[in-house]
C-alpha cells in the first residue's frame, strides 16, 4: 500500500507534504462553554503569540490557485514554555469557535505551523441521540410515494435541501426567521415546511435521512446575494447547482447559520420536526462545472474552496452534535475527469488527496464520503463488464466493478480518522432499463449483483439507488424502480419493472431465491467471494511537466477545415488506463486535409514554446498514410505511417517567439483512404521554462 500511495503522490504532482509537526501546525485548538483553549508542543524560546484568521478564504478572482491572506488578529501573547493558552469564546455575539488559529514568533511575523481549527469539541454540550444510526443500508433517492417506499422497505432516504429555498434574505420583514449570533435571518416558510414534511414522514416511517446541501443559483439569481460565491457567474451556471460562498465574511456567516438552522431543529431528541443523520455537501465537486458551480477555474481553487465549506460545516456540527456526519461529493470518475477541459472538471482521486491534504494540514475532522459508482456507461446496466474500473488504485473510474477499491483506498494510514477508515455512503446511483428484450432483467441483475457486494464491503454504510420512478428530463435515461406514466406531471407514477420486487426482497429471508435468476446473468456460479482484496499494481499514466498554453484537441471547433471528411476528438489507448486525447483528422480519397490554428507563440522572456504530440495512423487495416505539420507556411514534421503506426515529435518554435502564426496540421491518404484514421495525440503548444539564464 505503501508503494501505491507514493507512485500516486507522484502521478498528482502532490510532494508528501509537510512533516507530521508542520501538518498539525504546532497547535491544538479545543473549546469549551466558555472559551477557545490551545495547547503545542513547539519548544521554542522567548515569547510567542498566537493569531486568529477568518474562515473567508478571500477567493474573490481566479488568478489565484492559492487562498489570499486574511488580516489576522492576535488572541494571545506569552511565554512559549508555558505551552498552554485560552481566550474567551464569545466575542459579543460573535462565537470564536469559527475562526483558525496559527502560533507565531511574538512580534508575528513569522509563523511557526499552518492555521489550525478547532478540532476538541469534547467539553462542549453536544447531542448523542443515534440519528437513526444503524439502519439497513437499503435506501431510495426521490421518493415519490411514502407508501411504496415503505412497502419496498427502504430503510434510508435522501433530501435535496436548497439553501435558498430556505433562505429569506430579500424581504424587509420576512414572514418566518431565526436568530443566529445576534442577527435575525429571515426564512421562506413554504420551504420550511416542505422540509419539515418530508422529515416527519421519513421519521415516521423508521427511515434514516441524508441530506444533500445545495446553493442552486439560477440566470436572475442576484450576483451581489451573500449566498452567491465571487466566482460564480449566475449568467453561466449551466444546471443550478453552485459553489457555497466561502470567499466572503457574509458568505461564510449564512451558511454557517443555516447549517446551524438544520442541525438544531432537525437533530432534536423528540423528533418533533422528523431527523437529519448528516449532510452532503454540493454535488460532485469534482465535475464543478455542472455540479458545484464555480465557473472556469483550477482545480485547486474547487478544492481549496470546496475544503473551506467542507470544514465550516464540520465546525458546526460538530459542536452541535456528536452523531452528525458530514459528506464529501464525488461522482464515478477517479483517476480520470468527467471533461476534457481542466478548468471544468478534474479527477476524483486529485479531488479526495486534495481535500485530505487540506484537512491534515488544518486539524484532521471526521468527514465521509458520498459516492456515485455509476456503471461505467451510464446506459449500459452490466457494470460487470466496465473496463475502465480494473482493480487499481489507479482505476480510470471506480463504479460497482471494482467498488472494492474505495475502502481500501480509504484504508491508507493517511486517509484515517482516529485509526478508522471513514465511511462511505453510496447516495446516487441507479442502473439504466434499456428498451432490449431482457432490458428489465439486466437492470434487475445488475442491482443484485451491486447489493450484494455492499453488503460484503462493511465501510459502505448505505446504498441509496438512484431513482424511485424514472424522471422524463434525465437525458433518456431510466433508472427507475417504476417507469414514469407518459403523463405531462415529472413525477408521474407508472408501472414496476422487475427490479421492484427485487429491490424489495434484498435484506429479507427472500433474498436469495429472488436473487438466483440474476447469477448467469452476471455470469456467476454463486455469490460468494465477490470482493478481492488483491488489487494490481499501478501502472504510470502520461503526466505532463510542462505548461500548456494551447490545446489543439479542445480547441478544434476554431479550425480552419479544408480537404477533410471527419474532425474529431478520439481517445487512444487501453480502456483501463487513463486514455490520452486525440485530433482524428480523416483525409479524403485525394488531396491534403488541412487543419489550420492561429496561435501566439510564447516569448523569449515567457519560456520556450514546444508543439507536442504522437502521429498516430490508427487502424491495423490502413494502407498507409501521411502527416505532416507546417509553422506559418514552413514544413516542420512530414512521415508516411504504416498501420497502427506512432511517432511521437517535439518541435521547438524559437524562430517564432513572440509571433502570432499559422499552425497546420496535414494528413494525405495517399492511395487508399479506408481505415485512415490519421490520429494526432495530445497535439499541444507548452511553455517549458528555460534551464539557460
Amino acid at each position: 500500500m505503501k508503494f501505491v500511495k507514493v507512485v500516486l503522490l507522484l502521478l498528482l504532482g502532490v510532494g508528501k507534504g509537510p512533516d507530521l509537526l508542520a501538518a498539525s501546525g504546532g497547535l491544538c485548538v479545543a473549546v469549551t462553554p466558555d472559551e477557545i483553549q490551545f495547547r503545542w508542543d513547539l519548544e521554542v524560546p522567548g515569547k510567542v503569540s498566537i493569531e486568529r484568521l477568518s474562515l473567508a478564504t478571500n477567493q474573490l478572482t481566479a488568478d489565484s490557485a492559492e487562498a489570499q491572506s486574511s488580516e489576522s488578529v492576535v488572541v494571545w501573547r506569552g511565554e512559549a514554555s508555558q505551552m498552554r493558552a485560552t481566550t474567551p469564546r464569545f466575542e459579543g455575539g460573535r462565537d470564536r469557535l469559527f475562526a483558525k488559529y496559527r502560533l507565531c514568533s511574538a512580534d508575528g511575523k513569522e509563523a511557526l505551523g499552518a492555521p489550525q481549527y478547532v478540532t476538541d469539541f469534547r467539553a462542549v454540550l453536544r447531542g448523542k441521540n443515534p440519528l437513526r444510526a444503524g439502519a439497513s443500508k437499503k435506501g431510495i433517492t426521490c421518493l415519490l410515494d411514502e407508501a411504496d417506499g415503505v412497502a419496498l422497505g427502504c430503510a434510508q432516504v435522501n433530501e435535496n435541501i436548497d439553501i435558498g429555498v430556505l433562505l429569506d434574505l430579500q424581504s424587509a420583514e420576512a414572514k418566518a426567521h431565526f436568530t443566529y449570533e445576534g442577527r435575525t435571518i429571515g426564512l421562506r416558510p413554504a420551504g420550511v415546511a416542505l422540509l419539515d414534511k418530508h422529515l416527519k414522514a421519513a421519521h415516521q416511517n423508521g427511515q434514516r435521512v441524508t441530506g444533500i446541501l445545495l446553493n442552486n443559483v439560477r440566470a436572475n439569481t442576484p450576483a451581489s446575494s451573500p449566498l452567491v460565491h465571487p466566482l460564480t457567474d449566475p449568467s453561466r451556471v449551466p444546471i443550478g447547482p453552485s459553489a457555497f460562498n466561502t470567499a466572503t465574511e457574509e458568505g461564510v456567516f449564512y451558511y454557517r447559520a443555516i447549517i446551524h438552522w438544520l442541525v438544531e431543529r432537525y437533530t432534536r431528541e423528540d423528533a418533533v420536526f422528523g431527523l437529519l443523520s448528516g449532510l452532503v455537501i454540493g454535488n460532485e465537486m469534482q465535475s464543478h462545472w455542472s455540479w458545484y458551480h464555480l465557473g472556469n477555474v483550477d482545480s485547486k481553487i474547487v478544492i481549496r474552496e470546496y475544503s473551506a465549506a467542507l470544514r465550516i460545516a464540520d465546525l458546526v456540527t460538530r459542536s452541535m452534535h456528536e452523531q452528525f456526519s458530514i459528506y464529501v461529493s464525488l461522482e464515478h470518475h477517479w483517476l480520470m475527469s468527467a471533461s476534457e477541459d481542466p478548468t471544468k472538471g478534474f479527477s476524483g482521486l486529485e479531488a479526495i488527496s486534495g481535500i485530505q491534504r487540506i484537512s491534515t494540514e488544518g486539524g484532521n475532522f471526521p468527514w465521509a464520503l458520498a459516492f456515485h459508482p455509476y456503471p461505467q456507461n451510464l446506459f449500459k446496466a452490466e457494470f460487470w463488464n466496465d473496463r475502465s474500473a480494473p482493480l487499481r488504485f489507479d482505476a480510470p473510474r471506480i463504479t460497482f466493478h471494482n467498488l472494492e477499491v474505495l475502502p481500501a483506498f480509504l484504508g491508507q494510514p493517511e486517509y484515517l480518522f482516529e485509526g478508522k477508515v471513514r465511511s462511505i455512503a453510496l447516495t446516487e446511483q441507479g442502473f439504466h432499463c434499456s428498451d432490449k428484450e431482457n432490458g428489465e432483467e439486466e437492470q434487475a441483475a445488475a442491482f443484485a449483483l451491486a447489493w450484494k457486494k455492499v453488503q460484503a464491503l462493511p465501510a459502505i454504510e448505505s446504498f441509496l439507488y438512484h431513482r424511485h420512478v424514472d424522471h422524463p428530463q434525465e437525458g433518456g435515461l431510466h433508472f427507475g424502480l417504476r417507469a414514469h406514466d407518459g403523463s405531462s406531471n415529472v413525477n408521474g407514477i407508472g408501472k414496476k419493472r422487475a427490479i421492484w420486487s427485487l429491490f424489495q426482497s434484498a435484506g429479507t429471508a427472500q433474498e436469495d431465491s429472488a436473487f438466483a435468476f440474476a447469477l448467469p446473468i452476471v455470469g456467476r456460479a454463486d455469490w460468494n467471494n465477490l470482493i478481492s482484496s488483491k488489487f494490481e499494481a499501478p501502472r504510470t499514466p502520461f503526466h505532463e511537466s510542462d505548461k500548456v498554453i494551447y490545446d489543439f484537441v479542445q480547441a478544434r471547433d476554431s479550425a480552419l477545415k479544408e480537404n477533410v471528411q471527419n474532425v474529431a476528438r478520439k481517445l487512444v489507448g487501453p480502456e483501463d488506463e487513463i486514455q490520452r486525447p486525440g485530433l482524428l483528422q480523416h483525409p479524403m480519397p485525394k488531396g491534403l486535409g488541412r487543419l489550420s490554428f492561429k496561435v501566439e507563440v510564447p516569448s523569449e522572456k515567457e519560456g520556450d514554446g514546444l508543439l507536442l504530440f504522437e502521429a498516430f495512423l490508427n487502424h491495423e487495416k490502413s494502407t498507409g498514410a501521411g502527416f505532416a505539420v507546417e509553422v506559418d507556411g514552413k514544413e516542420v514534421f512530414a512521415r508516411s505511417l504504416k498501420a497502427a503506426e506512432k511517432v511521437p515529435a517535439e518541435i521547438s518554435l524559437k524562430a517564432w517567439r513572440g509571433q502570432k502564426v499559422t499552425i497546420c496540421w496535414i494528413v494525405d491518404a495517399l492511395k487508399d483512404p479506408g481505415y485512415d484514421w490519421t490520429t494526432w495525440v495530445a497535439p499541444r503548444l507548452v511553455l517549458r521554462k528555460s534551464l539557460t539564464p
